[in-house]
């Protein structure tokens, strides 16, 4: 049974604790807000003791099966928290998970977490076995136009009011940033302690918390969000990542889009394209308004060389500032005609 984090203490509420759980996502807060609610909510029903396992090298999955039983035989109720990562269970946590699946303890909890698993691994026996045997907590990661909502939710649970403009302002200020976020409403709640907070109570406290990973920067100048996209690259310009990063993400996606609109010029099937270049459903629709604005790979050969002069400037071999040409590169991909 799959559920989304947010519906989790609906669901222990209404059903109980479950013999097993799967927590999946690559959202940190989430995960661990959700890990939280569902340790202390079994704690509540009796699960007074827990056991953390961490899957890495040496780790041997009879672990599974020696702990339940062992707290089977002194009548005790326990959490058995094990921990993959990015790791996979693999053929010899298989051969564990399957059986136990099919005949969890009375008197066990476990919660397997691990970072977001892609379609293939959602296919495999052991997710398949956990997801009929028990609850599967998905945890997503919030899109730009949920974000001003969650930082109101959280603020009303410290007694916190803000109007709109204060709230975007919070919002802009740790964008994509749930956890710096989360720290920064404590840290207003902690100053001023509850009630209304107004824009100058947070220009002076919140700490500009923006952190644009390249993808999500390239992601942004796909979907054509202009300012938002110098913001980004301004962002990662002062927190010291090195352009020939920026340069190589910008240029692996271009690089893409060449291929992609070549093939699409063919009369390719945009579904198997997308395929092709692993153009997953999350990104799809980014990617399309992308090659809507320049649907000829032309244009996307003419950016693919303008990539090729910025190389040459940050090696040294070529006259001008790669951050500016960087900017001027990507606000014409997001399609901004300059001059």
């Amino acid at each position: 049974m799959k559920i989304k984090s947010s519906q989790l203490i609906a669901h222990l509420k209404r059903q109980g604790v479950a013999p097993l759980y799967l927590l999946t996502g690559d959202e940190p807060l989430q995960m661990m807000e959700s890990a939280d609610i569902l340790r202390d909510f079994a704690r509540t029903q009796g699960y007074t003791d827990r056991v953390i396992l961490t899957v890495e090298t040496g780790f041997s999955w009879d672990s599974l099966g020696q702990y339940a039983d062992n707290f089977s035989l002194f009548a005790s109720k326990c959490f058995l928290d094990i921990r993959l990562g990015s790791k996979s269970p693999g053929n010899e946590g298989t051969k564990a998970l399957l059986p136990y699946c099919q005949n969890p303890s009375a008197t066990t909890t476990v919660l397997l977490t691990t970072n977001k698993l892609d379609g293939s691994k959602q296919k495999t026996k052991w997710f398949k076995a956990l997801d009929q045997a028990g609850v599967v907590i998905q945890v997503f990661p919030l899109i730009l136009s949920e974000f001003p909502a969650w930082i109101g939710q959280r603020m009303s649970q410290y007694g916190l009011v803000a109007s709109h403009d204060v709230i975007n302002m919070i919002a802009e200020r740790s964008e994509g940033h749930l956890l710096a976020c989360s720290q920064e409403i404590e840290k207003l709640h902690l100053l001023y302690g509850s009630g209304k907070i107004e824009m100058d109570q947070v220009l002076e406290s919140v700490a500009n918390n923006a952190r644009f990973d390249l993808f999500n920067w390239v992601d942004t100048v796909l979907a054509g969000d202009v300012r938002r996209c110098v913001r980004q690259l301004k962002s990662m310009q002062g927190e010291g990542i090195e352009a020939i990063l920026v340069l190589w993400a910008l240029n692996r996606e271009i690089r893409n889009l060449c291929h992609i609109t070549y093939a699409l010029e063919k009369r390719q099937a945009r579904a198997q394209v997308f395929k092709t270049f692993r153009i997953w459903s999350t990104r799809q629709n980014i990617v399309s308004n992308a090659i809507k604005r320049y649907p000829q790979p032309k244009m996307w050969r003419f950016f693919l060389e303008k990539t090729v002069q910025i190389d040459r400037i940050v090696k040294g071999m070529g006259e001008g500032n790669a951050w500016d040409e960087l900017q001027l590169l990507s606000v014409r991909v997001a399609g901004k005609r300059l001059f």
